[in-house]
């Protein structure tokens, strides 16, 4: 027991510290694998990298991927340091490549991840590479930075000398690409002893002496275990002589996409490990003889897409390890290019001479390229061969010969291609090929003919059994025979397209039974024999379109592998399913004249059609049937559909896309789009259906509101908001976009309906038959809510028509001869509520004519001859809203017409002949009336109520400007009878008598009226241009007053000691109590100016002021801060001499917010600011640069300084001031500025000595 108790603590011990150990250990794993803000951890293995998993091995590597805005921007700081750098061997960090602000990286701001060996940095706007940067990396093997500096073409990358340490001892590979750097330290990578992989692509980088890599007096080895240097894309032009000689290792250099025009004699010197050079994309004219004299082990030399002219001889002697040499894309002519260029390259295998100038080859030029496989010499100029030019090349396995100006092919002009796979000649002039031509090349597989001048098909074809491809388009070709392709077993893709060929008889490919594509589009195919593909049943594309085909009839019946068909544009008439492979997947026939898809042994499910294109035929309606089940793309565009049948493409399950654009179908009925429900998984299909001549009938109405339903059983309907219509019945315009066009438009036309609850139709006079009146045309909507009567120009005379539908809601009757409207014409048409009689020579409305049209809205009776309108006309119209009587013979209206009116809001009364009519009693609501063209009465009093209505009306009255009087009715066009009743302002009343116009009667007695008569201009043109000339003297002198008013202020000051304008406020009269006139600031350093200057003009001038100066004023001892409090408080002004020493100063700053506060607190302006030298604008502070740009300041120098300062300072009588002798105030002020310079020298001794009671220099100047 003793025992068990002595080593319980023990057990304790080890027991806790178990229970720790633990504990310990998950908390390190979780804050491990716990990942900074937008960062994700990735365990490293030899497969590559994984997500990180809760069972992950605690001693895994793991790489951390980060994506962030920015690196230590203005916008954010970014701490690496949180980053677990135990096991953290990768970091890839990659900014927002679209978020335009600058990142920076700091010295050490990586150093805590002691493991790292992969650091990646990618889109990070960073200018400046500091010095440390990568400190504490010393495992790093790998680091990428790419700032994509490129994207602002202004920013750079800078890299500093140190940026680079011996810390990165280890680094192997290090990409610096796409940073937009312009030039680097002296021997930056020099520290990198392990480097082996340098890329600095995309960059500025001119100068290459600054890499060190050559020859340099400083003994350092820089780039030694360099392999691999890209410096595509940079700004080189020149490569020095041993620019790259200490670089013993290097294997692959990249300096393509330059500017380089020079190359030294010895620029390569040193590089004896250099296996690929690449100098593409450059400048250069020629290259130095001895270039590669040190460079004997280079397998690669690109030099394609420079100017390169002249070839020095023997330039490539040395290179006996070139494997691949490409020159396109130079200037090179055949006389560099001979049998010594090539002379020695026994190991050549690809040699690229395209896009040169050669136009001969040399029966030499080739003699020792052995192994050469691949020659392209397309895009010369070559016009003859020499035989035997090829004849030591027995491993040539590609010939190009493409786009040049060949005319024949001789019997030994490929002598010696005897292990020859791919020929082309194409694009050349060629008129004939040798039938031996191709006898050692008896394994060729694809030969290239065409674009070429061949007749026949030529004979040498029979040389090639195992001919594979075989093109012969784009020649001259206009037969083919039976025994053209005899020896073609083993073809199988044959071009014969943009020929002549005109029949295609059976047996003519039968020998080529391997065959699979066959393209003879483009020709003149008019008939091609049945039977003709029978023979070959491998065939899986034909091309046949751009021919004269009318039939296609049993034609590929036994083609079971063709999938891929294409017969447009050509004569087909008649089509029918049965008449393609059922396997087939691919059909086009647009262009054609096919009338109807023919399923006549209904096989749409048989089909395996996927994309059918029967676009541009006179297809006239279309099917379910006509429609293959399999079918995804359908293309039915530009026939002359006028019909879709119900459930067309009802159980077509596979369908994506559907054309029905550029057809006729005027009519779908919703049926007509319904598909089978599609699975939530798959794409709705798309229907276009633009482009058609719709018809916005009744029936019509549901496509506008047309959208897809969760039943997902109808189409997308791609185009609807483009597709237009056309309006059965519109009186203003025939077109418009379906989806704005209103519900009362989607009209039908209607001759007689009766309704199923109407049991009259059988009698003459029913109410609820709807039956369109003779020589009218009527139309209703879907809902018969809308009832359209057009009885335009119809020839009724004098009559009404009969039987006019009880429902109609539109009436038009205008462009007939109803002289007279009888009472109760429209008695019963309760649902009337447009009513047209207008241009019908309606003379007489009788009483009542309109009664029962409760909600007519709109009532035309304009060109008509309606002379008189006596009250009743429009009684019972309560709701009308439109009233148009313009144009008639009106002369008389009776007040009470209008008044029943409450709704009406447009009336137009102009043209007629209406004298007096009381248009001030007219509804307020009316928001557009029309009165012009009327003869109204010139009376005066009516004259003066007609013109007081018109202005108080306003624009409601929309010819207001038109309105005039009239003297006589029957002259109411005379200029000089009557006046505008808004223009003639001038217009006055005057009494005259009536005989001016009538001869008196016999008694002489006549009667006097007062007219307003227009006053002759002439009496006013004196007084108008006097009135003028003095208007204009007093704008002028007004202007000129208020841009000179300051100086004129000033100027009577200066003079007269007269403040215009000013008038002495409360404020003024108690500042007059005060000290001070002025207390003036200004900087120790300006002194001499307030001394000499200021200060001797202002107080010994006229009037003198009393000026408060802190040198000569203020106690030796005060607290500065109250002193110039008290100094501002104590003076009627502040005067701040602002200069550069001035703002240099802190005091400024308090002394300026002193004088402010005081002017906010009185809201005047107490603060005078004079402006002495040159101020920058930049170093002001902010309150007094806001105070400069709201307010007036003094420059020194200026003409009238001293009148403005006087005027701005308060006044001050003379006979209140004594005036000092200026002899004495000058030795008074000579002496005070010693006494100044004494103060200033002992307060800053006491300030030195006695610390404890001030913390700061009282010092009275700045």
């Amino acid at each position: 027991s003793a025992a068990t108790m002595r080593s319980s603590p023990v057990v304790f011990a080890v027991l806790l510290g178990a229970v720790f150990g633990v504990l310990t250990a998950s908390l390190s794993k979780a804050l491990r694998y716990q990942a900074p803000d937008e960062c994700k951890w990735l365990a490293v293995t030899s497969d590559g990298e994984k997500e990180v998993t809760s069972t992950q091995d605690p001693d895994q590597e793991v790489a951390l991927v980060c994506h962030l805005r920015t690196i230590n921007s203005e916008l954010e700081n970014t701490n690496f340091s949180v980053i677990q750098p135990q096991y953290t061997v990768r970091l890839r960090i990659e900014c927002a490549d679209m978020f335009y602000f600058q990142s920076s990286i700091t010295p050490g701001s990586f150093q805590t991840l002691t493991d790292l060996r992969d650091l990646s940095i990618e889109y990070c706007k960073v200018a400046n590479l500091t010095a440390g940067a990568f400190r504490g990396l010393r495992q790093l093997k790998n680091l990428t930075l790419r700032t994509h500096n490129t994207d602002w073409s202004a920013m750079t990358l800078e890299v500093e000398r140190d940026a680079f340490t011996e810390e990165l001892t280890l680094l192997e590979r290090l990409d610096l690409s796409v940073n937009n750097i312009w030039s680097l330290p002296e021997g930056a990578f020099c520290p990198l002893h392990s480097l082996e992989y340098l890329n600095l692509t995309r960059n500025r980088i001119r100068e290459l002496e600054k890499l060190r890599f050559g020859s340099s007096p400083i003994q350092q080895m820089c780039g030694s275990n360099l392999k691999v240097l890209d410096l595509s894309n940079n700004s080189i032009d020149s490569l020095p002589s041993a620019v790259f000689s200490k670089l013993a290792r290097l294997q692959d250099l990249n300096l393509q996409g330059n500017t380089i025009t020079f190359i030294a004699d010895h620029a390569l010197d040193g590089l004896t490990s250099l296996s690929s050079l690449n100098l593409a994309d450059n400048k250069l004219v020629t290259l130095p003889p001895e270039l590669f004299s040190d460079t004997r082990e280079v397998r690669e030399l690109h030099l394609q897409n420079n100017s390169i002219n002249v070839l020095a001889p023997g330039l490539f002697n040395d290179l006996t390890e070139l494997i691949v040499l490409d020159m396109a894309g130079n200037e090179l002519t055949d006389e560099w290019i001979n049998t010594a260029t090539f002379a020695g390259l026994l190991r050549l295998v690809v040699l690229n001479l395209s896009n040169n100038n050669l136009v001969k080859l040399e029966a030499t030029v080739f003699r020792d390229l052995y192994s050469l496989q691949i020659l392209r010499l397309e895009e010369n100029a070559i016009e003859s061969i020499a035989e035997n030019t090829f004849n030591s090349l027995n491993n040539l396995h590609t010939l190009i010969l493409s786009n040049n100006k060949l005319t024949r092919i001789d019997s030994n002009t490929f002598n010696g291609l005897l292990g020859l796979n791919v020929l082309s000649l194409d694009s050349n002039a060629i008129e004939y090929i040798d039938p031996e031509a191709l006898r050692n090349s008896s394994s060729l597989q694809d030969l290239h003919l065409n674009s070429n001048k061949l007749y026949d098909i030529p004979a040498v074809l029979n040389e090639v059994p195992q001919l594979q491809t075989l093109d012969l388009g784009d020649n001259q070709i206009s037969e083919i025979f039976n025994s053209s392709f005899a020896n073609m077993q083993k073809l199988v893709g044959l071009r014969l397209t943009e020929n002549n060929i005109s029949n295609v008889s059976k047996g003519v490919f039968d020998k080529m039974v391997a065959l699979r594509i066959l393209n003879l589009s483009s020709n003149k195919i008019q008939r091609v024999e049945t039977g003709s593909f029978d023979a070959n049943t491998n065939l899986m594309a034909i091309r046949l379109d751009g021919n004269y085909i009318t039939e296609i009839n049993a034609l590929f019946d036994k083609l079971p592998n063709l999938v891929w068909l294409n017969i447009s544009e050509n004569l087909l008439q008649w089509f029918d399913y049965a008449q393609i492979p059922t396997g087939l997947q691919w059909l086009d026939i647009h262009g054609n004249q096919i009338a109807e898809l023919g399923n006549y042994y209904e096989i749409e499910s048989q089909l395996h059609l996927t994309v059918f294109d029967a676009s541009n035929n006179k297809l006239t309606d279309i099917t379910g049937s006509a429609i293959p089940d399999s079918v995804e793309v359908l293309n039915l565009s530009n026939n002359i559909i006028s019909k879709v049948q119900s459930y067309t493409f009802f159980k077509k399950p596979n369908l994506t896309r559907v054309e029905l654009t550029g057809n006729q179908i005027k009519s779908l009925t919703q049926n007509s789009l319904r598909i089978s429900t599609i699975p939530h998984d798959k794409e709705i299909p798309e229907f276009y259906i633009g482009k058609n001549p719709f018809q916005c009938d009744c029936t019509m109405q549901w496509l506008q509101q047309y959208q897809v339903d969760q039943e997902r059983n109808k189409p997308r309907l791609m185009d609807l908001e483009s597709v237009v219509c056309k309006l059965l019945y519109n009186r203003v315009t025939s077109f418009v976009l379906l989806k704005e066009a209103t519900p009362d438009q989607f009209l039908c036309q209607y001759d007689s309906n009766c309704f199923p609850f109407c049991h009259c139709c059988d009698f003459d006079a029913c109410d609820c038959e709807m039956t369109c009146p003779t020589n009218c045309t009527c139309y209703h909507d879907l809902s018969w809510s809308a009832n359209v009567v057009d009885c335009s120009r119809s020839g009724y005379v004098d009559n009404l028509p009969d039987r006019i539908p009880m429902d109609s809601t539109q009436l038009y009757l205008d462009g007939n001869n109803i002289r007279v409207v009888g009472s109760h014409s429209f008695i019963g048409r309760k649902k009337l509520q447009v009513l047209f009689l207008n241009n019908s020579n309606v003379e007489i409305i009788h009483n009542r004519t309109f009664n029962g049209l409760k909600v007519l809205e709109l009532l035309r009776l304009d060109d008509n001859k309606i002379s008189e309108l006596k009250g009743y006309e429009f009684e019972g119209l309560e709701s009308l809203r439109e009233l148009y009587l313009q144009n008639n013979k009106i002369t008389s209206i009776h007040n009470a017409t209008f008044m029943s009116l409450l709704e009406l809001r447009i009336l137009r009364l102009d043209h007629n002949r209406i004298t007096h009519f009381a248009v001030w009693q007219l509804s307020s609501v009316l928001v557009q009336i029309t009165l012009s063209a009327n003869p109204w009465s010139c009376e005066c009093e009516y004259t003066e109520r007609f013109r007081e209505y018109l202005q108080y009306t306003g624009p409601a009255v929309i010819d207001g400007g038109e309105v005039r009087c009239s003297n006589n009715s029957f002259l109411e066009d005379d200029p000089e009878n009557g006046f505008y009743l808004l223009r003639d302002n001038l217009t006055t009343c005057v009494t005259i008598n009536i005989t001016n116009y009538i001869e008196p009667p016999v008694n002489e007695n006549y009667t006097s009226t007062t007219i307003i008569q227009h006053r002759e201009l002439q009496n006013y043109i004196p007084l108008l241009v006097t009135t003028l000339v003095a208007s204009s003297f007093i704008i002028v002198l007004t202007l000129l007053i208020f841009v000179y008013r300051q100086e004129m202020r000033v100027w009577f000051h200066s003079r007269f000691g007269v403040r215009l304008f000013y008038k002495t406020s409360e404020i003024e009269m108690d500042d007059r109590d005060k000290l001070f006139d002025a207390f003036v600031s200004y900087s120790s350093k300006d002194e001499a100016f307030v001394a000499e200057e200021l200060a001797p003009m202002l107080e010994n001038g006229d009037p003198p002021y009393k000026l408060c100066l802190h040198y000569r004023e203020f106690p030796v001892n005060g607290y500065l801060a109250d002193t110039i409090v008290q100094a501002v408080e104590s003076s009627r002004r502040t005067i701040m001499v602002l200069s550069e020493n001035f703002i240099k100063s802190e005091w400024c700053r308090f002394e300026f917010k002193s004088a402010h506060h005081q002017v906010l607190r009185d809201r005047r302006k107490r603060l005078i600011v004079i402006l002495l030298g040159e101020v920058p604008q930049k170093d002001l502070d902010p309150d007094i640069r806001l105070y400069l740009k709201t307010n007036t300041y003094l420059q020194w120098g200026d003409k009238l300084f001293w009148e403005k300062l006087k005027f701005a300072l308060p006044d001050v009588p003379n006979n209140q001031r004594p005036r000092n002798n200026h002899n004495n105030h000058a030795a008074h002020h000579h002496h005070h500025v010693h006494r100044h310079n004494n103060r200033n020298h002992n307060h800053s001794h006491q300030h030195h000595n006695n610390t404890n009671n001030q913390t700061r220099s009282v010092a009275i100047h700045i």
